[in-house]
C-alpha cells in the first residue's frame, strides 16, 4: 500500500466561505481583486511560496520569506507590501478560515513604473491535495527545464509547468517529470526527485535544473540521519529506472513515494527507505511548525 503523509480529511472540515489577504485587508476569496495593469497578470513578473500550515501553525514560515525576499531581488523590484505585515497576513488569513491542515500560497507581483501600480502581495489558502494511492511519473515530452533563475525563486509564470502536468494528467499519472537540456532529471512541474540505490541516496543538484526546495532540504538531511549518503548528481532518465526507490519532496505532499514511471513499476513501492522518511518528515513538520 502506497505510504503518504498523514493528512486528515480536508473537505469534512473545510469553511463553505474561503478567505484571501490581499495587500493588507482579508476579503472572501469572491471578492479579491487584482488590476489589469499588474504585472504579474500581464507578464507573469512576480514571486511565490507556498507554505505548509499542520495544526494551525507554518512550517518554516521565515524561510519561506526569505527566499520570497531573494526571488523579489533577483527580479529587481522591491517588496509590493512589507514582509512583516504579509507574515501577519499569513496568520490573519490561517485565524480566520479555522485552518488547522492547509497550504498557504503567498504571491508578489511586481511594480508597474508606467501606470504607477505598486504591485501586488496576496495570499490564498487550500486544503493539502490528496496523493492517490499509486503515485505515477510521466516523463514530459514537450517541457524543459533550463537551469538558472527558476532554480532560485518560484516565479509566477508557469504556463510550462501546467502544459507539462496537463500532459501528464492526460496519461493517467500523478505528476510531470521535466528533463534538462542533456535529458537528465530535473525535478517535476513541482516537486524535487530522489532516487535510491543501495545505500546511496540521489537527487539531481541546482546546476541540473532541480528546484532547491525547503523540504528537499529537510528530507537530504533526514536521509543522512539514518546512515544514507546523499549526493546531488546528474541523474540520467535510465537511472531513474534502474533505481531501488524513487520519492518526490514538497511542500504540499511532504514525502511521496512513487510506484512508477511510464509502464515501470517500482516493486513494493514504497521501499523502506521513502516509509522512513514519510514517517520522519511528518514528525518535524509537527514539531517545528509555528508562528
Amino acid at each position: 500500500m502506497q505510504a503518504r503523509t498523514a493528512f486528515p480529511a480536508p473537505a469534512a472540515r473545510w469553511p463553505p466561505m474561503t478567505y484571501a489577504w490581499i495587500n493588507g485587508e482579508l476579503v472572501s476569496e469572491a471578492e479579491a481583486r487584482v488590476p489589469v495593469a499588474d504585472r504579474g497578470f500581464l507578464y507573469g513578473e512576480g514571486c511565490f511560496e507556498t507554505v505548509r500550515i499542520r495544526r494551525g501553525l507554518p512550517f518554516r514560515l521565515d524561510a519561506h520569506l526569505r527566499r520570497l525576499e531573494e526571488g523579489m531581488r533577483l527580479f529587481g523590484f522591491e517588496p509590493p507590501w512589507p514582509l512583516p505585515s504579509i507574515r501577519d497576513g499569513a496568520r490573519a488569513l490561517v485565524t480566520a478560515q479555522a485552518a488547522i491542515e492547509a497550504v498557504l500560497r503567498i504571491i508578489v507581483t511586481a511594480p508597474h513604473p508606467e501606470t504607477g501600480h505598486p504591485g501586488t502581495a496576496a495570499i490564498t489558502i487550500r486544503a493539502p491535495p490528496t496523493v492517490p494511492r499509486e503515485v505515477r511519473l510521466h516523463v514530459s515530452p514537450s517541457v524543459r527545464r533550463i537551469p538558472g533563475l527558476p532554480s532560485r525563486c518560484k516565479m509566477i509564470a508557469r504556463g510550462a509547468e501546467a502544459l507539462a502536468l496537463r500532459e501528464a494528467r492526460a496519461a493517467g499519472a500523478f505528476d510531470a517529470i521535466l528533463l534538462n537540456p542533456q535529458g537528465n532529471v530535473a525535478e517535476t512541474a513541482s516537486r524535487n526527485v530522489f532516487i535510491v540505490s543501495g545505500d546511496e541516496v540521489q537527487t539531481p543538484s541546482v546546476a541540473e535544473g532541480a528546484f532547491e526546495g525547503i523540504t528537499r532540504g529537510v528530507v537530504m538531511e533526514l536521509a543522512r540521519r539514518f546512515d544514507r549518503d546523499v549526493r546531488e548528481v546528474p541523474v540520467p532518465l535510465n537511472a531513474l529506472m534502474l533505481a531501488d526507490e524513487v520519492f518526490l519532496t514538497g511542500t504540499s505532499v511532504g514525502v511521496c513515494g512513487v510506484s512508477g514511471v511510464h509502464a515501470h513499476r517500482y516493486h513494493d513501492a514504497p521501499g523502506m527507505l521513502t516509509q522512513r522518511l514519510v514517517h520522519a518528515y511528518d514528525e518535524v513538520l509537527t514539531r517545528e511548525a509555528a508562528w
